[in-house]
Parts: structure tokens; C-alpha cells; sequence
């Protein structure tokens, strides 16, 4: 996936818990959860896919 860089995010004890629970679903850390939610949404909201057609164009 390339270099990855570290976000410094908080969240409300209620997100945290919900975050927690998804621990061995979505990842196995917490911190993983939360990059596997953030990936799923610019998935789902078709982010991505605009960001790799821009990036596609851009060396032609």
C-alpha cells in the first residue's frame, strides 16, 4: 500500500466502545478497525476510485 503515515484521531467513550467491539472482525487492533472503517467509507462514497481515475489522468 505504499508509505503510511500516523493520524492522531479521538473519539467519544461511545465510539471507542463500538470501535472496541469490532476488534477481530474488522482488524485485529483498534487501530486497524479504524483504518478498515475509514477505507470502507472512501470505498462506499467512491473516493478512491475518483482519486485513482485523477491520478491515472494526471500522467497522461
Amino acid at each position: 500500500m505504499g508509505k503510511s503515515q500516523r493520524f492522531p484521531v479521538g473519539f467519544p467513550p461511545l465510539i471507542r466502545e463500538i470501535i472496541k467491539q469490532q476488534v477481530g472482525t474488522l482488524g485485529n487492533s483498534e487501530a486497524e478497525v479504524v483504518k478498515n472503517i475509514v477505507l470502507i467509507y472512501m470505498t462506499e462514497k467512491g473516493l478512491l476510485k475518483t482519486f485513482k481515475k485523477k491520478k491515472e489522468g494526471g500522467k497522461q
